[in-house]
């Protein structure tokens, strides 16, 4: 059995496709869900995992209250624990794990330390924050990378030096925003969340702004900015929560504060969408205004344009769809005008063509890695 580890709401879109895959060849594959997938607060992920027909294995509860830094370590560490005895209770033939998540790098250790084969995702980008140091180190602990850029590709091999290790298989949440291109718009009933309706046939923007972990003091003054800047726009906001970063519980505060200072401003926050349907609404939408790596990545096929502000994502590769804005209101704002007058971009196919979990599937097959 592979062992397939989601711990936070952004890698369910990644790794959906892989296991989609591995359905269609027969692969035995379990589910481990961990730290922030089980939380209400965060989308509970697991419910949607659960929904969609994939087994869930097991459960690593890891994930500390208050969103620090402190709490951050602390809860690698707790995931390093938790998953090293459900890993030897399940006896996976291999782990599959995506990306550059603080409590990625727990599981990386848990998974080496039992010499078990590893399997990661979308390892040698960069995008200028911790999550380099985090995403490099899991580099060095797996045994098998899938990439998403050729760049990443020379850049895993300048790290490793062991070439038939490496695969371009492209990203596989671009599977997912090729699918969502065909399927049918969002309507606002499916969104849930909470502040006035907003009618989705006409221009809105989404707002999905995380905080940066070594700027973690300035989260709160930083998604200020944005929402002072996004305010003097007239464009209705679907405000997404951030992920269970260093910094998170700050910017919660921050929006219950908006909201009751500009209650006849059209804004509505939402927990969270499956990815499918968070996909089909980012093509909806006028403009993505934040720091996601979802501007980057996803909206660069779907050729939605994107107002990136701030650092979090600075180094990873870009298209033409994305514009960079420092964290000052004016800026941030002419930069949504003009995103709003240029409008969508030709879908680039910079991070895959939309065939990646087919053949992630197949690296994990011809390398053994399959039961």
């Amino acid at each position: 059995m592979i062992a397939v580890v989601v711990t936070a709401r952004p890698s369910w879109a990644k790794l959906e496709p892989v296991c989609r895959a591995l359905q269609a060849r027969g692969a035995a594959f379990g589910i481990i869900a961990c730290g922030s997938a089980l939380l209400e607060r965060y989308g509970k992920v697991i419910d949607v995992i659960r929904q969609q027909g994939y087994p869930v294995v097991a459960e690593c509860w890891t994930t500390y209250e208050g969103a620090t830094r402190h709490t951050s370590a602390k809860e690698t560490g707790a995931l390093l624990t938790e998953l090293s005895s459900t890993l030897l209770s399940l006896q996976p033939t291999s782990v599959l794990i995506c990306a550059d998540r603080h409590e990625v790098l727990g599981v990386a250790q848990a998974v080496s330390y039992l010499c078990l084969p590893l399997v990661h995702l979308q390892g040698g980008e960069c995008s200028g924050s911790i999550d380099d140091q985090v995403r490099d180190a899991v580099t060095h602990l797996a045994t098998y990378h899938c990439v998403s850029t050729q760049l990443a590709q020379y850049r895993v091999y300048g790290l490793t030096g062991r070439w038939e290790t490496i695969y371009h298989t492209g990203c596989p949440s671009i599977d997912m925003a090729k699918e969502a291109l065909t399927s049918p718009p969002v309507t606002f009933e499916e969104l849930g969340g909470v502040g006035p309706r907003i009618d989705l046939n006409h221009p809105f923007m989404v707002i999905l702004q995380h905080p940066v972990t070594q700027e973690s003091d300035d989260a709160a003054d930083h998604l200020r900015i944005t929402l002072a800047a996004c305010r003097q726009v007239r464009l209705p906001q679907l405000y997404f929560w951030p992920g269970q970063d260093a910094g998170a519980e700050t910017m919660a505060k921050v929006v219950r504060e908006y909201r009751e200072a500009h209650p006849a401003q059209s804004f509505h926050a939402v927990r969270n969408l499956p990815p499918l349907k968070f996909l089909r609404l980012l093509s909806q939408a006028t403009v993505l205004v934040g720091n996601s790596s979802a501007g980057i990545r996803e909206c660069s096929y779907l050729g939605t344009p994107v107002v990136n502000i701030g650092s979090r994502q600075q180094g990873r590769e870009r298209a033409k769809n994305v514009v960079d804005a420092p964290h000052e209101v004016a800026a941030i704002r002419e930069a949504i005008l003009a995103a709003q007058a240029h409008g969508r971009y030709p879908s680039s196919t910079l991070y895959g063509t939309g065939h990646a979990g087919t053949h992630i599937a197949a690296v994990l097959h011809v390398n053994g890695l399959c039961v």
